[in-house]
Protein backbone atom coordinates (compact mmCIF):
# COMPACT_ATOMS: atom_id res chain seq x y z
CA UNK A 1 0.00 0.00 0.00
CA UNK A 2 1.13 3.40 -0.96
CA UNK A 3 2.01 5.87 2.01
CA UNK A 4 0.37 8.85 2.44
CA UNK A 5 2.86 11.62 1.88
CA UNK A 6 1.94 14.37 3.95
CA UNK A 7 0.39 17.56 3.03
CA UNK A 8 1.35 21.06 3.29
CA UNK A 9 -0.78 21.71 6.13
CA UNK A 10 0.60 18.65 7.69
CA UNK A 11 3.67 20.37 7.66
CA UNK A 12 2.97 23.74 8.95
CA UNK A 13 1.05 22.33 11.72
CA UNK A 14 3.97 19.75 12.85
CA UNK A 15 6.46 22.88 12.41
CA UNK A 16 4.18 25.23 14.77
CA UNK A 17 4.45 22.19 17.50
CA UNK A 18 7.82 22.06 17.20
CA UNK A 19 8.42 25.55 17.39
CA UNK A 20 5.69 26.10 20.19
CA UNK A 21 7.17 23.45 22.36
CA UNK A 22 10.67 23.99 21.52
CA UNK A 23 10.81 27.78 22.37
CA UNK A 24 9.07 27.18 25.88
CA UNK A 25 12.02 24.28 26.38
CA UNK A 26 14.39 26.58 25.75
CA UNK A 27 12.89 29.87 27.58
CA UNK A 28 13.20 26.94 30.37
CA UNK A 29 16.40 26.89 30.73
CA UNK A 30 17.03 30.75 29.72
CA UNK A 31 15.17 31.88 32.54
CA UNK A 32 16.58 32.39 35.66
CA UNK A 33 14.88 29.78 37.95
CA UNK A 34 12.44 31.94 40.71
CA UNK A 35 13.46 31.99 44.19
CA UNK A 36 10.14 32.81 45.88
CA UNK A 37 6.36 32.38 43.91
CA UNK A 38 5.63 35.32 44.99
CA UNK A 39 1.47 35.55 44.16
CA UNK A 40 1.75 31.89 45.74
CA UNK A 41 3.88 32.91 48.89
CA UNK A 42 5.85 30.02 49.21
CA UNK A 43 9.24 28.43 48.15
CA UNK A 44 9.25 26.87 44.49
CA UNK A 45 10.02 22.79 45.05
CA UNK A 46 13.38 22.41 44.48
CA UNK A 47 14.80 19.81 41.91
CA UNK A 48 14.81 15.95 43.53
CA UNK A 49 17.35 13.71 44.85
CA UNK A 50 18.50 11.70 42.02
CA UNK A 51 19.04 7.56 43.72
CA UNK A 52 18.40 4.03 41.91
CA UNK A 53 15.59 3.84 45.37
CA UNK A 54 14.15 7.08 44.56
CA UNK A 55 13.83 6.15 40.27
CA UNK A 56 12.54 2.69 41.35
CA UNK A 57 9.70 3.66 43.52
CA UNK A 58 8.67 6.75 41.53
CA UNK A 59 9.79 9.23 44.23
CA UNK A 60 12.08 11.04 41.68
CA UNK A 61 9.62 11.36 39.12
CA UNK A 62 6.74 12.81 41.44
CA UNK A 63 9.20 15.22 42.79
CA UNK A 64 10.18 16.65 39.26
CA UNK A 65 6.95 16.92 38.21
CA UNK A 66 6.91 19.50 40.86
CA UNK A 67 9.35 21.24 40.48
CA UNK A 68 8.78 21.77 36.08
CA UNK A 69 5.40 22.93 36.95
CA UNK A 70 7.28 25.51 39.50
CA UNK A 71 9.23 26.89 37.51
CA UNK A 72 8.01 26.95 34.11
CA UNK A 73 7.93 30.59 32.67
CA UNK A 74 4.38 32.20 32.50
CA UNK A 75 3.31 30.15 35.55
CA UNK A 76 1.33 33.08 36.21
CA UNK A 77 -0.54 33.22 33.08
CA UNK A 78 -1.38 30.01 32.65
CA UNK A 79 -2.87 29.38 35.92
CA UNK A 80 -4.69 32.79 35.28
CA UNK A 81 -5.89 31.38 32.11
CA UNK A 82 -6.50 27.97 33.87
CA UNK A 83 -8.73 29.32 36.58
CA UNK A 84 -10.66 31.88 33.93
CA UNK A 85 -12.05 28.34 32.61
CA UNK A 86 -13.26 26.64 35.22
CA UNK A 87 -15.04 29.63 37.12
CA UNK A 88 -15.87 31.92 34.40
CA UNK A 89 -16.24 29.62 31.23
CA UNK A 90 -17.84 26.49 32.62
CA UNK A 91 -18.90 28.00 35.83
CA UNK A 92 -17.82 25.54 38.49
CA UNK A 93 -18.71 26.69 42.01
CA UNK A 94 -14.89 26.40 42.69
CA UNK A 95 -11.53 26.46 42.03
CA UNK A 96 -9.08 24.20 43.95
CA UNK A 97 -11.51 25.32 47.02
CA UNK A 98 -11.58 28.19 46.38
CA UNK A 99 -14.85 30.33 45.42
CA UNK A 100 -16.30 34.06 45.06
CA UNK A 101 -19.02 35.34 46.45
CA UNK A 102 -19.92 39.41 46.59
CA UNK A 103 -20.56 39.25 50.28
CA UNK A 104 -17.43 38.33 51.35
CA UNK A 105 -14.98 38.24 48.39
CA UNK A 106 -12.91 35.01 47.62
CA UNK A 107 -13.54 32.22 50.87
CA UNK A 108 -12.20 29.02 50.97
CA UNK A 109 -13.99 26.09 52.11
CA UNK A 110 -12.75 25.38 55.45
CA UNK A 111 -15.40 22.24 57.16
CA UNK A 112 -14.73 21.71 60.90
CA UNK A 113 -13.03 18.31 61.22
CA UNK A 114 -13.76 17.46 64.34
CA UNK A 115 -11.07 14.86 64.82
CA UNK A 116 -8.80 17.94 64.87
CA UNK A 117 -11.28 20.32 66.20
CA UNK A 118 -11.46 18.13 69.45
CA UNK A 119 -7.54 17.41 69.30
CA UNK A 120 -6.85 21.27 69.26
CA UNK A 121 -9.41 21.53 71.98
CA UNK A 122 -7.29 19.13 74.62
CA UNK A 123 -4.43 21.37 73.75
CA UNK A 124 -5.66 24.73 74.38
CA UNK A 125 -7.36 23.24 77.74
CA UNK A 126 -3.52 22.25 78.57
CA UNK A 127 -2.22 25.19 78.26
CA UNK A 128 -5.70 26.59 79.87
CA UNK A 129 -4.75 24.53 83.04
CA UNK A 130 -1.61 25.18 83.21
CA UNK A 131 -2.47 29.39 82.99
CA UNK A 132 -5.69 28.74 85.61
CA UNK A 133 -2.97 26.83 88.20
CA UNK A 134 -1.64 31.00 88.59
CA UNK A 135 -5.02 32.11 89.79
CA UNK A 136 -5.92 33.81 86.60
CA UNK A 137 -9.03 34.25 85.21
CA UNK A 138 -8.84 32.16 81.79
CA UNK A 139 -11.45 33.21 79.02
CA UNK A 140 -12.01 31.39 75.58
CA UNK A 141 -13.31 32.29 71.89
CA UNK A 142 -12.82 31.28 68.41
CA UNK A 143 -13.11 33.37 65.42
CA UNK A 144 -15.19 31.81 63.08
CA UNK A 145 -14.03 31.67 58.91
CA UNK A 146 -15.53 34.26 56.99
CA UNK A 147 -17.49 32.03 54.85
CA UNK A 148 -20.61 31.76 57.46
CA UNK A 149 -21.14 34.99 55.97
CA UNK A 150 -21.61 33.98 52.31
CA UNK A 151 -24.77 34.48 50.76
CA UNK A 152 -25.38 31.10 49.50
CA UNK A 153 -24.38 27.62 50.75
CA UNK A 154 -21.26 27.09 50.53
CA UNK A 155 -19.85 23.94 52.60
CA UNK A 156 -17.47 26.04 54.81
CA UNK A 157 -17.30 26.70 58.47
CA UNK A 158 -20.15 26.10 61.19
CA UNK A 159 -20.05 26.71 64.42
CA UNK A 160 -22.81 24.51 65.54
CA UNK A 161 -20.65 21.85 64.69
CA UNK A 162 -17.41 23.15 66.22
CA UNK A 163 -18.99 25.02 69.56
CA UNK A 164 -20.32 22.11 71.14
CA UNK A 165 -16.93 20.53 70.76
CA UNK A 166 -15.29 23.57 72.75
CA UNK A 167 -18.04 23.40 75.37
CA UNK A 168 -17.24 19.62 76.06
CA UNK A 169 -13.48 20.14 76.12
CA UNK A 170 -13.05 23.57 77.54
CA UNK A 171 -16.12 23.46 79.57
CA UNK A 172 -14.34 24.60 83.07
CA UNK A 173 -13.93 27.83 81.79
CA UNK A 174 -15.61 31.57 79.95
CA UNK A 175 -16.90 31.07 76.70
CA UNK A 176 -16.91 34.61 74.73
CA UNK A 177 -19.01 34.14 71.81
CA UNK A 178 -17.82 36.91 69.04
CA UNK A 179 -19.99 36.34 66.13
CA UNK A 180 -22.75 38.46 67.00
CA UNK A 181 -19.96 40.98 66.82
CA UNK A 182 -18.59 40.19 63.44
CA UNK A 183 -20.15 41.18 59.89
CA UNK A 184 -19.27 40.56 56.40
CA UNK A 185 -17.67 43.51 55.72
CA UNK A 186 -15.15 43.36 58.82
CA UNK A 187 -13.15 40.81 56.52
CA UNK A 188 -10.85 41.68 53.88
CA UNK A 189 -12.41 40.43 50.22
CA UNK A 190 -8.77 38.71 49.68
CA UNK A 191 -7.66 37.30 52.67
CA UNK A 192 -8.92 34.78 55.52
CA UNK A 193 -7.96 38.30 57.98
CA UNK A 194 -10.74 40.88 59.42
CA UNK A 195 -9.49 44.34 59.04
CA UNK A 196 -8.53 45.95 62.01
CA UNK A 197 -10.34 48.97 61.50
CA UNK A 198 -13.45 47.69 61.48
CA UNK A 199 -13.30 45.51 64.65
CA UNK A 200 -13.40 47.53 67.78
CA UNK A 201 -17.01 46.16 68.40
CA UNK A 202 -15.19 42.63 68.50
CA UNK A 203 -12.75 44.34 70.77
CA UNK A 204 -15.16 46.07 73.26
CA UNK A 205 -17.46 42.80 73.71
CA UNK A 206 -13.70 40.82 74.50
CA UNK A 207 -13.09 43.68 76.97
CA UNK A 208 -16.55 43.55 78.62
CA UNK A 209 -17.32 39.85 78.71
CA UNK A 210 -13.72 39.98 80.95
CA UNK A 211 -15.09 42.84 82.88
CA UNK A 212 -12.28 44.71 81.65
CA UNK A 213 -14.60 48.36 80.83
CA UNK A 214 -13.41 49.08 77.66
CA UNK A 215 -12.87 52.94 76.36
CA UNK A 216 -12.20 52.31 73.06
CA UNK A 217 -11.51 56.04 71.64
CA UNK A 218 -11.90 57.81 68.76
CA UNK A 219 -8.14 57.03 67.48
CA UNK A 220 -7.33 57.87 63.93
CA UNK A 221 -7.46 55.07 60.91
CA UNK A 222 -4.51 55.63 58.75
CA UNK A 223 -4.22 53.84 55.51
CA UNK A 224 -1.41 52.08 54.30
CA UNK A 225 -2.11 51.04 50.85
CA UNK A 226 -3.83 48.67 48.92
CA UNK A 227 -2.78 44.84 49.60
CA UNK A 228 -3.76 41.52 47.88
CA UNK A 229 -4.11 38.54 50.31
CA UNK A 230 -3.31 35.52 50.43
CA UNK A 231 -6.29 34.39 48.13
CA UNK A 232 -5.56 36.21 45.69
CA UNK A 233 -2.67 34.26 44.30
CA UNK A 234 -4.07 30.74 45.16
CA UNK A 235 -7.15 31.88 42.99
CA UNK A 236 -4.98 33.45 40.18
CA UNK A 237 -7.78 35.73 39.03
CA UNK A 238 -7.20 39.31 38.68
CA UNK A 239 -9.18 41.08 41.50
CA UNK A 240 -9.41 44.47 43.09
CA UNK A 241 -7.05 44.96 46.26
CA UNK A 242 -8.13 45.20 49.16
CA UNK A 243 -7.51 48.58 51.48
CA UNK A 244 -5.23 48.15 54.70
CA UNK A 245 -5.59 50.47 57.79
CA UNK A 246 -4.43 50.49 60.93
CA UNK A 247 -5.76 52.17 64.27
CA UNK A 248 -3.17 54.70 65.84
CA UNK A 249 -2.84 53.97 69.42
CA UNK A 250 -1.06 56.37 70.97
CA UNK A 251 1.25 55.49 73.64
CA UNK A 252 2.39 52.03 73.39
CA UNK A 253 5.76 50.08 73.60
CA UNK A 254 6.22 46.92 72.44
CA UNK A 255 8.99 44.34 72.82
CA UNK A 256 9.92 40.63 70.73
CA UNK A 257 11.40 37.89 72.39
CA UNK A 258 14.43 37.21 69.84
CA UNK A 259 14.36 33.46 69.17
CA UNK A 260 18.02 33.40 68.56
CA UNK A 261 19.14 35.12 71.32
CA UNK A 262 16.69 34.59 73.70
CA UNK A 263 16.13 38.20 74.63
CA UNK A 264 13.28 40.92 74.36
CA UNK A 265 14.06 43.53 71.91
CA UNK A 266 12.28 46.81 71.36
CA UNK A 267 10.39 46.73 68.02
CA UNK A 268 7.57 48.92 66.28
CA UNK A 269 3.77 48.04 66.76
CA UNK A 270 3.09 48.57 62.86
CA UNK A 271 6.22 47.77 60.82
CA UNK A 272 5.76 49.18 57.32
CA UNK A 273 8.92 46.99 56.28
CA UNK A 274 6.42 43.78 56.66
CA UNK A 275 3.81 45.31 54.67
CA UNK A 276 5.61 45.41 51.67
CA UNK A 277 7.21 41.58 52.22
CA UNK A 278 5.83 38.24 51.27
CA UNK A 279 2.45 38.98 53.88
CA UNK A 280 1.68 42.10 54.05
CA UNK A 281 -0.59 41.21 57.01
CA UNK A 282 2.84 40.44 59.14
CA UNK A 283 2.31 44.41 59.38
CA UNK A 284 0.52 44.05 62.73
CA UNK A 285 3.21 43.48 65.29
CA UNK A 286 5.22 41.75 63.07
CA UNK A 287 3.23 38.63 62.02
CA UNK A 288 4.39 35.10 63.38
CA UNK A 289 6.58 35.84 66.85
CA UNK A 290 6.79 33.31 69.91
CA UNK A 291 6.39 36.28 72.61
CA UNK A 292 5.70 39.71 72.82
CA UNK A 293 4.99 42.06 75.17
CA UNK A 294 3.01 45.32 74.66
CA UNK A 295 2.39 48.32 77.07
CA UNK A 296 0.42 51.18 78.09
CA UNK A 297 1.66 53.14 80.87
CA UNK A 298 -1.75 55.11 80.78
CA UNK A 299 -4.22 52.22 81.28
CA UNK A 300 -5.73 50.49 84.42
CA UNK A 301 -3.39 48.39 86.04
CA UNK A 302 -4.46 45.49 84.39
CA UNK A 303 -2.42 42.56 82.93
CA UNK A 304 -3.89 39.97 79.68
CA UNK A 305 -2.01 37.03 78.67
CA UNK A 306 -3.38 36.95 74.96
CA UNK A 307 -3.13 33.39 73.41
CA UNK A 308 -3.30 33.91 69.56
CA UNK A 309 -2.89 33.32 66.11
CA UNK A 310 -2.24 35.86 63.56
CA UNK A 311 -5.72 37.32 64.03
CA UNK A 312 -4.88 38.38 67.53
CA UNK A 313 -1.93 40.54 66.04
CA UNK A 314 -4.52 43.42 64.43
CA UNK A 315 -6.86 42.82 67.81
CA UNK A 316 -4.23 43.09 70.64
CA UNK A 317 -3.17 46.76 70.02
CA UNK A 318 -7.43 47.59 70.35
CA UNK A 319 -7.41 45.98 73.36
CA UNK A 320 -4.43 48.44 75.46
CA UNK A 321 -7.01 51.16 76.74
CA UNK A 322 -7.91 48.50 79.20
CA UNK A 323 -4.77 46.57 80.22
CA UNK A 324 -1.28 48.20 80.77
CA UNK A 325 0.43 45.05 80.00
CA UNK A 326 -0.37 42.20 77.43
CA UNK A 327 1.83 39.40 76.73
CA UNK A 328 0.72 38.19 73.59
CA UNK A 329 1.58 34.16 73.49
CA UNK A 330 1.45 32.38 70.05
CA UNK A 331 1.75 28.64 70.71
CA UNK A 332 2.84 27.67 67.04
CA UNK A 333 6.40 29.21 68.01
CA UNK A 334 6.62 28.64 71.31
CA UNK A 335 6.35 25.49 73.42
CA UNK A 336 4.15 24.95 76.55
CA UNK A 337 6.90 23.44 78.23
CA UNK A 338 9.32 26.11 78.43
CA UNK A 339 6.93 29.24 78.77
CA UNK A 340 7.67 29.89 82.23
CA UNK A 341 11.09 30.30 81.57
CA UNK A 342 10.18 34.03 79.97
CA UNK A 343 6.48 34.71 81.32
CA UNK A 344 5.68 34.59 85.08
CA UNK A 345 1.97 34.59 85.42
CA UNK A 346 0.07 37.09 87.81
CA UNK A 347 -2.33 35.96 90.62
CA UNK A 348 -5.52 38.05 89.07
CA UNK A 349 -4.44 38.89 85.98
CA UNK A 350 -6.82 37.71 82.80
CA UNK A 351 -5.94 34.76 79.84
CA UNK A 352 -7.63 34.78 76.54
CA UNK A 353 -6.88 32.25 73.93
CA UNK A 354 -8.56 33.26 70.74
CA UNK A 355 -7.80 31.53 67.55
CA UNK A 356 -9.55 30.66 64.24
CA UNK A 357 -10.89 27.87 62.83
CA UNK A 358 -7.54 27.07 60.64
CA UNK A 359 -6.02 26.58 63.69
CA UNK A 360 -8.68 24.38 65.42
CA UNK A 361 -8.30 22.72 62.06
CA UNK A 362 -4.54 22.09 62.40
CA UNK A 363 -3.69 20.45 66.11
CA UNK A 364 -0.03 19.38 64.92
CA UNK A 365 0.93 23.19 65.01
CA UNK A 366 -0.16 24.05 68.83
CA UNK A 367 2.88 23.11 70.81
CA UNK A 368 0.67 21.91 74.06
Amino acid sequence: MEKKKPTFRDIVICIIFIGFTGTFFLLNFIIPEPAVLVSERRIPAKFPEISANAIMSGEFMSGFDDYAADRFVFRDTFRMIHAFQILDVYQQTDKSGLYRCNAVGIGEFRRVDTVSFRQTSERIQRAAAFVAASNVNVYYSIVPDKSVFAERYYPGFDLSVAEPILFDVLGDYQYIRVMESLTADMFYKTDLHWDQSRISGVASHLLSSMNANPVLSDFPIVTVGEWNGVYTGQLALPVTPDIMTYVDVPGLSVKYLNDRTLEFEEGPVYDISRFRGVDPYDFFLRGPQPLIIVENPSAPERELYLFRDSFGSSLAPLMMEAYSKITIIDLRYINLQVLDQFVEFTSGADALFIFSSQIFNNPSIVQA
